[in-house]
């Protein structure tokens, strides 16, 4: 399931010092709210995961003036530091602050870091491959 137009939508994009910004706004209605948890809704960390690695497409998509498909190959280091709830936090901000594809273009390093406001949220650290 794509989580963009589903869980959370993009409703801003900005460029400061070679870090890509993209700012978010979650759906409190989504059907994976309802499951997670029930009158209490907490954003899974998987969907934190996937969510930052359809933005590494969206940007790769947008540079390469093609459409980008990513699988995650390596989870090098995940730091969930608080609970991202809709009803708490609606907008979130994921900087692309590193992106280094390979010589052979076949993968792609990043590391997002996810704030709320000024306050962070999560560090993620990848290792995706095109398909």
């Amino acid at each position: 399931m794509q989580l963009k137009n589903n869980l959370y939508k993009i409703i801003r994009k900005e460029e400061v010092d070679r870090v890509v910004n993209y700012t978010i706004e979650l759906s409190p209605s989504c059907v994976i709210y309802a499951a997670h948890f029930p009158g209490e809704p907490i954003t899974p960390g998987v969907c934190i995961v996937q969510m930052g690695k359809e933005l590494v497409e969206e940007q790769l998509s947008e540079q390469c003036s093609t459409p980008c498909k990513l699988m995650i190959t390596k989870v090098k280091n995940v730091k969930f530091l608080s609970v991202i709830s809709p009803g708490e936090t609606l907008h979130l901000t994921y900087q692309v602050k590193k992106l280094v594809m390979s010589e052979d273009g076949a993968s792609v390093e990043t590391q997002l870091i996810v704030l709320a406001e000024e306050k962070l949220m999560a560090k993620i650290s990848l290792v995706l491959r095109t398909v």
